[in-house]
């Protein structure tokens, strides 16, 4: 995206995860979550991150924040026209700095405390901040809390008394309370109700246009991916294999496995035929990658090149960059239909 100016920059992260073995706990492998990833995400642009479970999403969106630690790799943040490398950053500092950017939690049921009411869940980040005096804290609650569509009363109870679209409502209030500029949103709606993800993704786009916020949108749901994203990431056994603008990548794939995952998408139309790319296997073992390309086994195209060497994540076309030897020469299958991206869902 030429002329967007970075917000984040993820230059070779890495999240391995030790294995251990034994009485002495000797390590004998790593799983490797999150390997090597480089990517930018741009201000006030939506970047969705799919991919089948246990590809790395959500590892890499709690490594950026450094909920977990990363193995390698830097972040940097930039901030107030400075460049702030987020893995360097002593605890203070990070303390400081995590006000700028939060996440919200795919369990609403899990992520919000049931000791503890809305208004405390709402405001603890700003009484932990320490540079709010109470009366702002009230008065940011109560704004908060009527923005993401609850009223003041609810104020009071506690989480068991609300649905899961409502405790989500409550998470989002909880990550805006300090004001941060970018926000991970790790698969947000997959646990509610399809009415109720319509109306959480509306409120999460009011939002972003209100306040000139940058989401990273993790999902495994295409189609709310397609709808909210300016632009796509894909990732298979930690690693992104294809990155383009939304559209770009729905109708010209470049990666064999960006194709087998449009093709899983249900086509409304009774008239459209789709054909639907059966992948054989299972998604591989982080802990046990193949040599060479790691989807290889999986790949209907692969050669044995790909049995060899690993694809460097290149561009391909303007802004469309791919993990594939045979980018350029594959002529794979997008879909055969495509809604109006980043509109709201009545």
């Amino acid at each position: 995206m030429e002329g967007k100016e970075p917000l984040l920059q993820i230059k070779q992260l890495k999240k391995h995860f030790p294995i251990e073995a034994g009485i002495m706990k000797k390590q004998v492998g790593l799983v490797k979550a999150v390997d090597d990833v480089t990517l930018t995400i741009h201000k006030n642009e939506v970047l969705g991150v799919v991919g089948e479970s246990g590809c790395g999403k959500t590892t890499l969106g709690r490594t950026i924040l450094r909920i977990v630690e990363p193995t390698s790799g830097k972040v940097i943040y930039h901030f107030d026209d400075r460049q702030i490398n987020f893995t360097a950053l002593d605890k203070k500092e990070l303390r400081f700095m995590r006000r700028y950017v939060q996440m919200i939690f795919q369990n609403p049921y899990t992520s919000l405390n049931p000791r503890m009411t809305v208004f405390d869940i709402v405001a603890e980040p700003m009484v932990l901040a320490k540079t709010f005096k109470q009366s702002d804290i009230t008065d940011r609650v109560r704004e908060l809390i009527t923005k993401v569509g609850l009223e003041e009363k609810h104020l009071n109870r506690y989480p068991h008394a609300f649905s899961g679209g409502q405790r989500q409502r409550i998470g989002i209030a909880r990550a805006l309370s300090l004001q941060p500029k970018f926000v991970i949103a790790d698969e947000a709606v997959s646990a509610l109700d399809v009415s109720i993800q319509a109306q959480i993704l509306n409120l999460l786009q009011d939002l972003q246009e209100e306040f000139g916020l940058t989401y990273m949108f993790i999902a495994h749901n295409l189609s709310v991916v397609e709808h909210i994203s300016d632009r796509v990431c894909v990732m298979y056994l930690g690693r992104v294999v294809e990155i383009a603008e939304t559209e770009e990548l729905f109708y010209h794939p470049l990666h064999p496995y960006t194709e087998a995952l449009l093709s899983a998408i249900p086509v409304s139309d009774p008239t459209v035929k789709s054909e639907r790319i059966m992948l054989p296997g299972e998604i591989g073992n982080a802990a046990k990658l193949p040599t060479g390309c790691s989807f290889h086994p999986r790949c209907r195209y692969a050669k044995e090149c790909c049995k060899k060497e690993y694809p460097p994540l290149k561009e391909v076309g303007a802004g469309h960059l791919a993990a594939c030897h045979f980018a350029k020469d594959l002529s794979l299958s997008g879909i055969k239909e495509l809604k109006l991206n980043n509109k709201k869902i009545r």
